[in-house]
Parts: structure tokens; C-alpha cells; sequence
């Protein structure tokens, strides 16, 4: 059951960006909204789940409402199943060019990480319209100088991916065969063809930095859109690419169905990397965090009518499905995907006997709570969202906040120490009153390798680099705060206290933004022996947009993405259709189109 609790503070600037009708509906919500100890705790992080304002979801949107155009303008294979496919995007005005090198397979089961000297694919982002002589160069820099090359602000990244599963092969002898996948077999190998290997841009390399082009609200505006766009044209490049390769092998091949492509989703894996990312920046988890919760509280704050209660029972009835047919994990690392159909179960039926009347959905979503199921209850508000469309004007909020100074990290040096003293009562009780000496308690030290730059968790008796720490050890640096302010008067400043203690400045800092804005902190620390990474791994990837994630380990974590979602035919005609974990199954779906070509 959710702790009552005094209303959580919103930053007035949040309003500010809303239209002034929603705006005013929202205000009015705000005292339904979760504490933050109720939605940061790994238990309910490791039950998020992707929704309409997660970023994939928002690009998808963008794209339709833009109505984007991306087409395959050049493709040629060699017989070693090596070649070269270029798209050429037009988004609202933005012209851009996406080169892909295809090298030869590697063996099967090789393991592939960012280290690795060999690739599968290549792909290059460009401004601009395709320039084969110019892709050509920016693949020597990156054969040359692997994880070393150097490029330009025109490429706006370079991104990797792979083959991943037999799903290729299989595909392209049935269309061969002049026979059609089925999506149970799709589904059966994992729903990909290709899987991402990730996207290396904002800088790196001497790509184009994204705060560059993220003011000027643009199309790519958006945190992590440019991104997620390199995974969705992996995507078309699995599809594309099966096609030529069984023309290749035989003029007589078929191409896939129209439902079958739509179906085909896009393999990833995440891993450690992502929970220090949501560690390091406060202001950039709030702004992700923050919309989403106040989305929940206006759905919570609508009148459960019959035709929102049909809708919401249809979405979900087909969620309850999509989990009994999810990937299984380890059941120390998820809830069981069974458990949380049964719950989502218990919720259809309730939703389907309902009487709507005069209440509001509050009620009905606190009783989903005791269901059994942390997961659904929150794949319950997440589909809410589905049935109020005017929350997606939230996504405003991100936009707005993540690349400016809005949530930007300060001192107040006038505050005093007993002021302080409270923050940390109130919001960080989960690590001040701790014991952090007990065995186990600092068990990892997280550190940025030298080999690609991504962050890393090493064990403090084991391994060596300590001297390395990064500062996201938020639990210790919040309980040495603490043990130093205990020496100071309760009136002294602030600006007093960190003249003194300098080392502060950083968890002080976080201290009073977590007193203004809300969700910047999660409950846990990332040193402890049984902090368990892939709980943050699977709320990073839900905040993405990923579908049914599923860890392969505590340190990995698998899923899908754009499954069902639009493809350029239909960005072009402004028809996004129903796709995520409340759309039908894709075999409910009619499967009489007409084929379509590359």
C-alpha cells in the first residue's frame, strides 16, 4: 500500500511549459502524486514500465506527427554477404543520411562486446545528403582506430549492431523458399532479426554534441532521440536487408509481409553503464521521473467512466498476455512473468465488472497495489496513460529541462545547518541513519574504464583502480555529510560550513535539490554487496522505452525495442496504429496486405 504523505513540491518552472488549460487540470492532481520513497525504491524501479512518455514512444510519435521520411536509396551485396546500404531521411526540414557497412558474419556464439575488433555492421549518422565517399571514410577511421577514430560535428554518431540470433539465416531461406516467418517464430528467437550495439555520439569521437542542436528544438531535440533514431534505422536495415540478401540468393524470392516487418522489433542489451547514469545526474533522473508522476496523478484524478474503463480493459487484457508470453528470468532478478499476469488478470476482471459511476480512478489503482504484484500495478499506470492522451504534452518537461539550467545543481550558501539537517531527515532517512561499516555494506566502487570510457563496478578486496572511485556513492557521501554537520550549531550557513568542508559542496548540492524536486534520488546504495544492478538497469531501459526487459544476469539486461511499431510507410502517412506492451497480439492482427518491396 502507498504511504500517505504531505504533498510532493513541483518547481512552479514545470508549469510554465504546459499549456495553461492542462497545466491548470494538472495542478489540481498534484496532491495524488506518490512520495518518492514509494517510487524510488529498486522495487518499484525494477517494476517500471515503458509508456507513452517514454522516449522511443515519443520519438515514434514525433516521427508520424512529422510525417518523416526515410528511404533506402542504395543497397549492394556481395556474394560473401558483405555490402553497403545508404537511407536517405528528411524530418521537417532537417535533411540527414545514414550509411551502413555490412562485414562478414561472425562465428556463431561469439560474444560481442565494445572492445571487439571485428564488427558485424557499421553504421554512420550524417547531416546532410548521402555522400558514399565520405561514409567510405568515416569506415577506414573507424577500421584504423577502432574506439580511437576521430570524425567531425557532421556525423552526428557512429553506431554498432549485430546478428545475434540465427533469426537472419532462418528469414532469408524462407523468403527464398517464397515462404513468410511466422511471428511466432520471430517471437520464438527473441522478435529481432539484428540487436543494437550501441550508439556513440554527443561528442565522442568529434561527433556533433547533442546540447548543440538540442535547444534549437529541432527534431532531434529530445534526450536520447538521436539515439533511439539509430536503433529504429537498425531496425529497417534488418528488414531491408533480409529481403536483399534472399534476392540475392534467388531472383524468385519473396519479400516479408507487411504485418511480419511491423512485427520484427530490434534486440538490446544494456548493462552497468546505465546505473551509473541515472546516479550521476540528479537533475536528469528528476526530469525523466517527475513527468511520468505527475501523469499518473491526473490519470488518477479522472473519472473511471465506461468508455475509459473499456479501453483501459482492453489494454489490459492484452498486457496480461504479452507477459504470459515473455521471456522468463531468474526469479531472484524479476517477478515471476506468470505472478504478474495473474495480477494483471485480477485487474481485467475487476475492470470488466466494474459499474462506472462518479468515482475516480484513485481508488481502483491503490487496490491494484494489493494484487500481488508490484510490476503490474505499475504496467497498470503506465496503460492509464494510454486512455488520457493530453499526458503526453508532459514530455514538455524533459525536453524542456534535461539540457538547461532549469535543474541545474546549486548551493544555496544561506541555508542554514539545522535546514539541512531536516533535508536529510526527510530525504535521505534511507542512508543517513545506515550502517555503512557493516560487512558487505561497501562491497563495489564503481570507476570509468580506460579501455572505452563506460562505467564500470569493481570489488574493493579484489580489484585494482580504487583511486579511481567516481562520485556516485550517494549513501556515503550523504552519511559523511551528515557525521560532518553534526559538529556545526544549527544556525550556521551553509557558505560557513562549506568554507570550512569543500568536499561537501557535491552532497550538498544534491541534498537541496532533492528538497525542491522530487525523484532525484533513488533508495539504494550502489556500493552495497546486495545491490542488485539490473533492478536500476531495467528503469533506465523502461524510461528508454524497452519492452518487457528481462535480465540475462544481475549485471545485463536483455529487451525489445519498436515491436509493432510504425515503419516509414506509415511515419509518412501520419499512422502510428496501436504497438506496445497494451497493443493486440500481432497474431490477432489480419495478415491479408498486400506484400510490399524494399
Amino acid at each position: 500500500m502507498t504511504t500517505t504523505k504531505a504533498t510532493i513540491p513541483v518547481p512552479e518552472s514545470v508549469f510554465a511549459v504546459l499549456s495553461e488549460e492542462f497545466g491548470s487540470r494538472l495542478r489540481r492532481a498534484v496532491p495524488l502524486m506518490r512520495h518518492p520513497d514509494d517510487v524510488m525504491s529498486p522495487s518499484v524501479l525494477r517494476g517500471m514500465a515503458a509508456s507513452k512518455l517514454s522516449f522511443a514512444q515519443t520519438l515514434v510519435r514525433r516521427m508520424t506527427e512529422g510525417k518523416w521520411r526515410i528511404e533506402l536509396v542504395h543497397c549492394e551485396l556481395s556474394e560473401d554477404g558483405t555490402g553497403f546500404l545508404a537511407y536517405d531521411i528528411q524530418a521537417e526540414g532537417l535533411q540527414l543520411s545514414f550509411g551502413v557497412f555490412v562485414y562478414p558474419p561472425l562465428p556463431p556464439g561469439h560474444t560481442r562486446m565494445f572492445r571487439d575488433t571485428k564488427l558485424e555492421f557499421l553504421g554512420i549518422l550524417l547531416e546532410g545528403p548521402i555522400d558514399v565517399a565520405r561514409f567510405r571514410r568515416e569506415r577506414d577511421e573507424a577500421d584504423t582506430n577502432l574506439w580511437r577514430g576521430r570524425t567531425d560535428p557532421k556525423v552526428y554518431g557512429w553506431t554498432i549492431a549485430s546478428r545475434g540470433t540465427r533469426m537472419f539465416d532462418d528469414v532469408v531461406a524462407a523468403l527464398v523458399r517464397g515462404e513468410q516467418p511466422t511471428v511466432e517464430q520471430i517471437d520464438a528467437n527473441g522478435g529481432y532479426i539484428l540487436r543494437n550495439g550501441g550508439f556513440y555520439g554527443n561528442g565522442r569521437m568529434g561527433t556533433r554534441a547533442w546540447r548543440s542542436y538540442a535547444r534549437g528544438g529541432g527534431p532531434l531535440a529530445m534526450p536520447y532521440h538521436i539515439d533511439l533514431f539509430c536503433v529504429y534505422l537498425w531496425r529497417l536495415v534488418s528488414l531491408d536487408l533480409v529481403e536483399a540478401t534472399a534476392r540475392m540468393h534467388s531472383p524468385s524470392a519473396t519479400v516479408l509481409r507487411p504485418s511480419v516487418r511491423r512485427h520484427v522489433g530490434i534486440g538490446n542489451s544494456s548493462g552497468l553503464g546505465t546505473v551509473a547514469a541515472l546516479v550521476r545526474w540528479p537533475s536528469r533522473l528528476a526530469s525523466f521521473i517527475l513527468p511520468r508522476e505527475l501523469g499518473f496523478a491526473y490519470t488518477a484524478a479522472q473519472t473511471a467512466d465506461a468508455a475509459s474503463t473499456r479501453r483501459l480493459a482492453d489494454l489490459v487484457g492484452n498486457a496480461r498476455d504479452a507477459y504470459r508470453n515473455a521471456p522468463e528470468a531468474a526469479p531472484e532478478l524479476i517477478e515471476p512473468r506468470e505472478s504478474v499476469a495473474t495480477a494483471l488478470d485480477r485487474v481485467h476482471k475487476a475492470l470488466v465488472a466494474a459499474d462506472p459511476g462518479e468515482e475516480t480512478w484513485a481508488r481502483f489503482l491503490e487496490d491494484a497495489e494489493d494484487y500481488g504484484s508490484v510490476e503490474a500495478a505499475e504496467v497498470l499506470r503506465s496503460l492509464l496513460l494510454e486512455v488520457y492522451p493530453e499526458t503526453y504534452e508532459l514530455s514538455r518537461i524533459t525536453e524542456a529541462f534535461t539540457p538547461g539550467p532549469e535543474f541545474a545543481l546549486k548551493v544555496d550558501p544561506e541555508m542554514s545547518v539545522g535546514e539541512l539537517r531536516a533535508i536529510l531527515r526527510e530525504q535521505f532517512a534511507w542512508c543517513v541513519d545506515a550502517d555503512l561499516e557493516s560487512p558487505g555494506k561497501r562491497e563495489f566502487f564503481w570507476y570509468r574504464s580506460e579501455e572505452n570510457g563506460e562505467n564500470r563496478r569493481g570489488e574493493r578486496s579484489v580489484d585494482v583502480g580504487i583511486e579511481r572511485e567516481t562520485v556516485i556513492d550517494v549513501a556515503g557521501a550523504v552519511r559523511r555529510l551528515a557525521d560532518f554537520l553534526d559538529a556545526y550549531d544549527a544556525g550556521t550557513s551553509i557558505g560557513r560550513f562549506l568554507l570550512d568542508e569543500p568536499e561537501h559542496t557535491l552532497a550538498v548540492a544534491r541534498a537541496q535539490f532533492a528538497a525542491t524536486t522530487p525523484y532525484s534520488e533513488i533508495r539504494a546504495s550502489v556500493c552495497d554487496a546486495d545491490f542488485l544492478a539490473s533492478n536500476t538497469i531495467r528503469c533506465f531501459l523502461a524510461i528508454l522505452g524497452i519492452e518487457l526487459p528481462t535480465p540475462h544476469s544481475g549485471r545485463w539486461v536483455r529487451g525489445l525495442f519498436y515491436r509493432d511499431a510504425p515503419l516509414p510507410a506509415d511515419l509518412v502517412a501520419g499512422r502510428e496504429g496501436a504497438w506496445g506492451v497494451g497493443a493486440p497480439a500481432a497474431a490477432d492482427q489480419p495478415r491479408d496486405e498486400p506484400a510490399m518491396g524494399v
